[in-house]
């Protein structure tokens, strides 16, 4: 898994400024985050598997309150072999908003670093990549209030498997957001997400009841399964064709 986004992260780095064209999507978004349910520092690991491979790497996911006032610290540490995707983001400790985030793919093999950072400002994002020393940068702006959306939200990609734990964990409950994406391809795009009836999910060393959380934007579809339980852990998540398994 890992080493699949590796192959294609140099040059979609390189091609930030290329991407600086207006097919961002900002329609109305409202607030979705309705409280953490952490109550002070986690670490969760999980297991990897994609496309049939049951060990694709292993990822570490780490929550840091107060790092800052009023700021909490959100990590996503994978690895495999000598390959790693990491991405952190720092955000407001009690409506997950994003102040900064950085995303940073090792590949050991090829002696290659990529560095995306997302800078959010008063109305806009900056997007920053470094491959090996080459950089480049670009531009985006974030939703303004308008009538339908009088207090738009946005929320980093980085920030998603918290995001999910925080939204209102009830049947039918429905929501749009502002989805902020780096790695290679700077987006603002407007989000849907979703929560179905719980279902009994398995995990690595046993089972428990989760809220099915769906999200979508474009033609895209992730599914994460987030326990019933306090503090509502990430049980099982698809994202793309990975897939997130607890390791209790």
């Amino acid at each position: 898994m890992i080493r699949a986004r590796l192959a294609v992260a140099g040059i979609a780095a390189l091609g930030l400024l290329a991407a600086a064209c207006g097919d961002d999507s900002h329609g109305p978004t409202a607030r979705v985050f309705e409280a953490a349910p952490w109550n002070g520092p986690e670490t969760y690991e999980y297991q990897l598997s994609v496309r049939g491979d049951e060990d694709a790497g292993r990822c570490t996911l780490k929550t840091e309150p107060e790092v800052e006032p009023g700021r909490t610290k959100l990590s996503r540490l994978c690895s495999e072999d000598e390959y790693r995707d990491d991405g952190e983001v720092i955000v407001d400790s009690t409506t997950l908003q994003p102040f900064s985030a950085q995303r940073t793919f090792i590949d050991g093999e090829k002696d290659r670093t990529t560095v995306y950072v997302t800078t959010y400002r008063d109305t806009d994002v900056l997007f920053e990549a470094d491959v090996n020393g080459k950089t480049s940068e670009t531009t985006r702006e974030l939703p303004e209030p308008t009538e339908e959306s009088p207090e738009p939200v946005w929320h980093d990609d980085e920030s998603l498997l918290w995001l999910v734990r925080g939204v209102p964990l009830r049947a039918g409950f429905t929501g749009t957001y502002a989805h902020v994406i780096n790695a290679g391809q700077p987006r603002v795009l407007t989000v849907d997400i979703e929560v179905d009836e719980p279902e009994t999910v398995e995990y690595e060393g046993g089972e428990a009841e989760a809220w099915k959380v769906t999200v979508k934007r474009e033609k895209s579809t992730y599914r994460v399964w987030v326990e019933t339980a306090a503090p509502h852990r990430v049980l099982r998540a698809q994202i793309e064709s990975v897939t997130y398994t607890l390791i209790p």
